[in-house]
């Protein structure tokens, strides 16, 4: 009987540390990636995307500084609280050559301090929680009010999105983007109203897969980060 019970015990502590093991597997790969680059530098990006369907297909918009079609959404951005949490983890503001505007959280940082980073990322604290202002300035037409706007929409958290730590071409440096997904639930008239622009427009599944659809005639590009939305 002692036997049955220590045998029990054994396998019910493998298959926690399995469980735990299994669901934090991401972010012990994210921390094995960040030790082995200890003191190199390493881009931080977090953003949140919005899904917005209607009849089963997915609303996109024109980049302003990217020439394709990307869902809608922005980057956080922090407070003047964060300056401590910035100074400890050495955390610098990205280069404003590369899209950086005041207060972004695109940052560079070393990958010792990157589990910290996200750590601290995850408390919620000294940043944005908010989504609305991005959606809203996406989504703006002097035709809604920003009253109706806000009154009339529902939003609900979706899902996170933390990419593999990857070498950066652009930025010629690696780099882990963060992405917390949100679906938007737009009334149809607004919709109406914003697609009359031809910033907007709605794509099928397989277009947003195979990152390219077609606008009148002309093969148009679809970003990577627009899989997240489906």
């Amino acid at each position: 009987m002692i036997q049955d019970i220590i045998v029990n015990l054994i396998v019910a502590i493998i298959s926690y540390l399995a469980s735990i093991i299994f669901h934090n597997r991401l972010r012990m790969k994210i921390w094995f990636q960040s030790i082995l680059r200890r003191n190199k530098k390493i881009r931080v990006s977090c953003a949140y995307l919005f899904q917005i369907k209607q009849d089963g297909k997915y609303l996109l918009i024109q980049g302003n500084r990217i020439d394709q079609y990307q869902p809608v959404g922005g980057v956080y951005k922090y407070y003047n609280s964060f300056k401590e949490v910035k100074s400890k983890l050495e955390l610098k503001d990205e280069s404003e050559s590369h899209f950086y505007e005041n207060g972004d959280l695109r940052l560079i940082t070393k990958g010792k301090y990157l589990v910290k980073f996200i750590d601290w990322f995850e408390t919620r604290k000294n940043r944005e929680i908010t989504v609305i202002r991005e959606l809203f300035e996406e989504l703006q037409h002097s035709e809604i009010l920003i009253e109706e706007f806000i009154q009339n929409i529902e939003i609900e958290y979706l899902k996170t999105i933390k990419e593999e730590i990857r070498f950066s071409q652009h930025f010629q440096m690696d780099e882990q983007k963060i992405f917390n997904i949100y679906e938007a639930k737009i009334p149809s008239y607004m919709l109406k109203i914003i697609l009359s622009s031809d910033r907007y427009c709605l794509v099928e599944a397989e277009e947003i897969e195979r990152l390219c659809c077609t606008r009148n005639g002309l093969s148009k590009k679809i970003s990577e980060t627009a899989k997240y939305v489906i």
